[in-house]
């Protein structure tokens, strides 16, 4: 099968990136995409790209048991079955320079038929790859596969990243040049990164240069099995520091899915302050928002309290209950229900920590919706001064579980306090990509799938 050339490679580029957005959903867009058995007609020794999901972290050089590197396991396993070459690309973290070869030593480790590892294995200037990289690939035996260094550090991976749509023709031509440059390592793609849903070349541009391409074993069960029914949640539970978590609890609120909201964390600060402006009430949320603090990470600057007034009006609007914390921890370790000026909030209180809980168990006995979505913590949980309402939230999701709630918990921090005070088993799935979850949630395109659609809607 051919390659996407020229127009049909620009426009999918442009829908990928946001510029000609698509309103299909996640399910429309999976059944479009063929799935890793849809190869199996390939020959032994074939050549394989496969976006793997390497961004784990090494402590001093040393990786332990990550989930996102055992999720690969089942691919591989195919492709050794099968006979294929198999090409890992990825990256770790957002600096180019940080190395792949930790996750490398652990994957010789884990994984049997591991080959080399391949640092210097582009050419940017000449638009190739490298002739040490060319023969690495001829030099693989039916099964075995080699992990190539972190993509990030060639500028083309995170050039659409900062991307105008009138700069999108240059990008085009420049991706279509160097995806094709791919070709000369192998012509067949499989993505396996879930958590990848970044703008990168090795997403959205290089499966269309390619003459086939599938989603892997574990994203498609992610995607298909879990991802759908977390989209239906009638309860979402949010906390953390991230404010960008604004816009998507937003996106959420606008799917018109969802019944109750708890929040924690900067997240209930915003939104503190944003439903007492509404209300023409004056409150404090300490420290978090004065400005002369506007470099700390816990700082809440202006643009989130607008987000978080106009997420409450349409959460109003739309019939969502909105749940806040009505006491706090504060870092002096007293607990308050109001903020004084210079201090910071690191957990919600007693007071809060029952509220919660109420309102969760209240609603899931008398709702029609029967799953619920978790992700980040309440407070500074790795403290255990502050861990009290992360330790609460996870209890209180298992009573979730337990009333036949299916309960779903995001990625990051979210599954990891769950292992800490719980287990895997006492929710219905714990995610390992919680960005990319948080994008399905909120109803917005993961670019990955929309070039693997448009790979095999132009070659089907």
């Amino acid at each position: 099968m051919p390659q996407l050339h020229d127009e049909t490679f620009a426009n999918a580029l442009r829908i990928a990136a946001g510029f000609a957005p698509s309103d299909a959903t996640i399910e429309d867009r999976l059944a479009g995409i063929p799935p890793i058995e849809s190869l199996d007609d390939l020959p032994s020794g074939t050549p394989v790209w496969v976006r793997a999901d390497l961004d784990v972290a090494d402590r001093d050089g040393l990786i332990g048991d990550d989930p996102r590197l055992a999720s690969l396991h089942e691919t591989l396993e195919l492709g050794r079955e099968r006979g294929w070459r198999m090409l890992l690309i990825g990256h770790r973290g957002r600096k180019p320079h940080l190395t792949l070869e930790y996750v490398y030593q652990k994957l010789k480790e884990t994984e049997p038929g591991c080959g080399p590892f391949i640092k210097d294995w582009f050419d940017e200037h000449a638009e190739r790859l490298t002739g040490i990289a060319v023969k690495a690939v001829e030099s693989l035996k039916p099964g075995q596969f080699a992990v190539f260094e972190n993509v990030r550090k060639y500028s083309f991976e995170t050039r659409l990243w900062t991307a105008v749509e009138e700069h999108m023709p240059d990008i085009a031509d420049h991706f279509e040049r160097i995806a094709s440059a791919f070709r000369e390592g192998a012509t067949v793609y499989i993505n396996d990164a879930i958590a990848a849903s970044n703008l990168d070349f090795s997403t959205v541009a290089l499966p269309l240069a390619m003459g086939r391409a599938a989603l892997g074993i574990f994203t498609r069960r992610e995607l298909a099995e879990h991802v759908v029914r977390a989209r239906e949640a009638g309860l979402v539970c949010f906390s953390g520091m991230k404010l960008d978590k604004l816009k998507t609890l937003h996106g959420i609120v606008s799917q018109g899915r969802v019944e109750l909201i708890i929040a924690g964390g900067s997240l209930a600060m915003a939104l503190r302050k944003a439903r007492a402006d509404l209300n023409d009430e004056e409150i404090s949320i300490g420290a978090a928002g004065e400005p002369d603090n506007k470099d700390e990470k816990a700082y809440i600057p202006e643009s989130s309290i607008e987000r978080a007034r106009q997420l409450l009006r349409d959460a109003k609007e739309k019939g969502v209950q909105v749940v806040l914390p009505t006491d706090f921890v504060l870092d002096d370790g007293t607990v308050a229900s109001d903020i004084p000026a210079d201090a910071w909030q690191r957990d919600v209180g007693p007071e809060s920590r029952a509220l919660f809980e109420n309102e969760a168990l209240t609603w899931a006995s008398g709702t029609q919706r029967r799953a619920a979505f978790h992700n980040g913590v309440m407070g500074q949980f790795e403290n255990s001064a502050f861990a009290a309402g992360t330790e609460s939230i996870v209890e209180t999701l298992k009573k979730l579980q337990a009333a036949g709630i299916a309960v779903y918990v995001g990625g990051g921090e979210g599954r990891a306090a769950l292992e800490r005070y719980a287990t895997l088993d006492d929710v219905t799935h714990a995610f390992t990509a919680g960005g990319t979850i948080l994008k399905c949630l909120a109803g917005r395109s993961l670019p990955f799938l929309e070039t693997l659609w448009a790979q095999a809607n132009a070659n089907s």
